[in-house]
């Protein structure tokens, strides 16, 4: 009867270190997967700023193709010679804008003027280039556009 008594109360020992070896994995694991959805959501946001940025650098060049079309002899060859502000102070704070600029060619194909403008969203940036030639037959209007983006 003593015997039994001893043994009865062993029955449960090895039930608190299974328990607490269970509730660190599952704390492991619980860490792991929060990590892996903050990496996730990290990267996500990267690109979603780069290609906003992208977007930006577009809308900039298009801006200055509208340039061109209502005045064929615009230049700014200086780099970045205007930008233009998606958000408050974009430029400023480098948070969201398009910085443009136009080559004084003459915009033949031989001389096609040249549109750089780079978006900028955060520390994302994106380039395009757009070489554009008038048509002399047609009083100087917009005849092609060649696009293309810019590794930075």
């Amino acid at each position: 009867m003593i015997r039994n008594y001893f043994l009865r109360g062993k029955q449960g020992i090895a039930t608190l270190p299974t328990i607490i070896a269970v509730t660190i994995l599952l704390i492991a694991l619980a860490i792991g997967i929060t990590a892996l959805s903050l990496s996730n959501n990290l990267v996500s946001v990267g690109q979603n700023n780069s290609q906003q940025a992208l977007s930006y650098a577009e809308a900039g060049a298009r801006d200055a193709l509208i340039k061109i079309a209502r005045n064929k002899n615009f230049t700014c060859s200086a780099a970045n010679c205007y930008s233009l502000d998606f958000a408050a102070s974009g430029c400023a704070n480098s948070t969201a804008c398009a910085q443009v600029s136009v080559s004084a060619a003459s915009g033949t194909p031989a001389a096609p003027k040249v549109i750089i403008s780079t978006g900028q969203v955060q520390t994302n940036s994106r380039k395009v280039e757009v070489d554009v030639v008038l048509d002399a037959s047609l009083n100087g209007q917009i005849a092609t556009t060649t696009w293309q983006e810019l590794a930075n």
